[in-house]
């Protein structure tokens, strides 16, 4: 299972090759994403423990640190970027708002994927969502001259069924029965990349026509 998570670039890139070439594949499968993002994390979550969570919260600099970077550097490097190159008005605008929002499901599968701090990830990615309400319709303002409604209730709904359940779940499971999970605990790094994998496919498909 080790080599389905070490291969995931190339299982990746053939998957959008194959998205792109006969995308009338992908897109039946699109209401797939939400579960397969929700299998996910429920995978990772069987691979954290509490202590994992302790660590964080007795260091809370990371913390600290990490969401001063996502709202004043990724802003910032956005506003940077749309001057430098010359894009289109509506990709500027794009481009900045998407710095200005907060970190999502897809920052955490990277951090997996990476072998980073997990707990930290989806920490962040919590705390980053509920700063949003204040920090991302300022931030736009500031650097785009307009003001933006954030839908708190949709984001923190999603956070909540995408994220927070799933990892919780995984991480009371694998706390209270880990120890009878030995064998099975390997296969979840391999069903996140190939879950992964698919989303890859279904967006390229739904995309391919851009």
């Amino acid at each position: 299972m080790n080599v389905i998570t070490r291969l995931f670039p190339l299982l990746a890139i053939i998957s959008a090759v194959i998205a792109y070439i006969f995308p009338q594949l992908f897109p039946p499968l699109a209401d797939l994403i939400v579960p397969l993002l929700t299998l996910i994390m429920f995978a990772m979550g069987m691979t954290l423990t509490l202590e994992n969570f302790k660590q964080v919260l007795i260091r809370p600099q990371g913390i600290m640190l990490g969401t001063g970077l996502q709202f004043v550097l990724m802003p910032f490097f956005a506003f940077t970027l749309v001057h430098v190159f010359p894009i289109s008005a509506e990709l500027a605008t794009g481009l900045i708002l998407v710095g200005c929002c907060p970190g999502g499901t897809a920052s955490n599968v990277v951090c997996f994927l990476a072998k980073g701090n997990l707990a930290l990830s989806i920490s962040l990615t919590m705390v980053s969502t509920l700063l949003s309400v204040v920090a991302t319709p300022f931030l736009t303002w500031l650097y785009i001259g307009q003001a933006i409604e954030v839908p708190i209730t949709d984001m923190m709904l999603s956070i909540l069924q995408m994220v927070i359940v799933p990892v919780l779940a995984g991480l009371f499971i694998n706390t209270w029965l880990g120890a009878r999970l030995g064998r099975v605990s390997p296969l979840f790094p391999a069903i996140s990349v190939l879950a992964i994998v698919l989303i890859i496919g279904i967006v390229v498909a739904l995309n391919s026509n851009n």
